[in-house]
């Protein structure tokens, strides 16, 4: 596959790798949130999609349902399920990532399924802690142990422990190969855009993990030979709500910005942490999803993530901090007004944003991230 029809696949939610999965009868299962253990997919032989809005036009079908306080990216996948965009899916999890999130699995429940999608089409519900202890660890375990029970039930599989560890394996290697490419965008004349990486990240979460790691290996090969780019004005970590859409970074790196490090759910909240491959494989998964470099529906959890922070600013001689936030994303509000307070006492600039999933007010955007480079000059 070449690298542009790789990136491709980030614009559309079906994509041919999905369609070629479809015809040889094996299962898709969406999924929301990056506290979902694929390793536990890929042991099952089942691809996990990561749910995103890609393609929806507005929210007019999901508005009869939530409100307009309801978070828009939550709203717009909703909307495509509704329109019958999701019917190639075999299942859905949903987990107590967010309020918003968390409606998901009840919608679904009653208003997608026997409607838009078969009866008997599968919902799983993961409950994770908020807070880091002894006692949360073990209730999520107890919480993976029933979920690989209920897939074998569903799909009369049985998952074994060598699945596992080859479930490990595989996100471990995907995971190293993100990270390497991570490393090429943060040097000094950075060899691959900030727009690219998200690209690539959204159609990592669409395609099977053993593919995805032969076309990203290639990329990794590729782009180590390019000559680099050191154009730009300032160095940007974007910071924040769930970010799926390209446009957005593009709209920072057309006014100068390179985006460089994140801290984001489609980034390196998903692939920095790796899992132990030594011992048992389900208690080792459980501690890389319960301990992984959290978001903040950690409660607890702020002063690693902001430690977090601090070393991809250093490692990755960040300039500037972009933190956004989906409206009425109450918990990355929160977090983005800590950080700024925290970053301000370190006289590293950042900016936050208010946005919507759509991007409607591109000009808006633009005329504020231009000011903030202008400001880091």
């Amino acid at each position: 596959m070449k690298y542009d029809e790789f990136l491709k696949i980030s614009e559309t939610l079906s994509n041919p790798l999905v369609e070629e999965w479809k015809k040889q009868k094996k299962k898709i299962i969406g999924y929301y949130c990056t506290y979902v253990p694929e390793e536990i997919l890929v042991a099952a032989e089942i691809l996990g999609f990561r749910m995103r809005g890609t393609g929806a036009e507005g929210t007019s079908r999901a508005d009869t349902i939530l409100s307009r306080f309801n978070c828009s990216y939550i709203r717009a996948s909703l909307d495509l399920a509704l329109e019958g965009k999701y019917n190639f899916l075999d299942g859905l999890i949903a987990m107590n990532s967010c309020d918003h999130a968390r409606r998901m699995y009840d919608i679904f429940k009653y208003k997608v399924v026997g409607e838009i999608l078969p009866e008997n089409f599968p919902l799983y519900f993961l409950s994770v802690p908020h807070i880091l202890t002894e006692r949360g660890y073990n209730w999520l375990l107890e919480e993976f142990e029933i979920f690989i029970t209920e897939l074998e039930n569903h799909f009369n599989i049985k998952i074994t422990k060598e699945d596992l560890n080859r479930g490990i394996q595989i996100l471990n290697e995907n995971r190293k190969i993100l990270k390497e490419i991570h490393g090429l965008r943060a040097l000094d004349k950075p060899k691959i855009s900030g727009v690219d990486i998200l690209k690539m990240n959204v159609a990592n979460s669409a395609i099977p993990k053993e593919i995805a790691n032969q076309e990203l290996s290639n990329i990794l090969t590729n782009v180590k030979d390019s000559g680099g780019n050191s154009d730009n004005r300032a160095r940007i970590l974007l910071t924040g709500s769930l970010i799926d859409n390209p446009l957005f970074i593009k709209i920072i790196e057309d006014v100068g910005g390179a985006v460089v490090s994140d801290m984001l759910c489609f980034g390196t909240r998903n692939f920095w942490d790796l899992t132990e491959e030594r011992g048992n494989p389900l208690e080792n998964i459980t501690k890389r999803y319960y301990y992984k470099i959290s978001c903040p529906r950690m409660m607890d959890d702020h002063k690693r993530r902001f430690e977090f922070l601090k070393e991809r600013i250093e490692k990755d001689k960040v300039d500037g901090v972009i933190g956004t936030r989906i409206e009425f994303c109450d918990l990355n509000g929160v977090e983005n007004a800590l950080y700024e307070h925290e970053l301000e006492n370190l006289n590293i600039p950042m900016l936050t944003l208010d946005r919507d999933y759509f991007l409607g007010d591109i000009g808006r955007y633009k005329t504020r991230i231009e000011a903030f480079i202008e400001q880091i000059e």
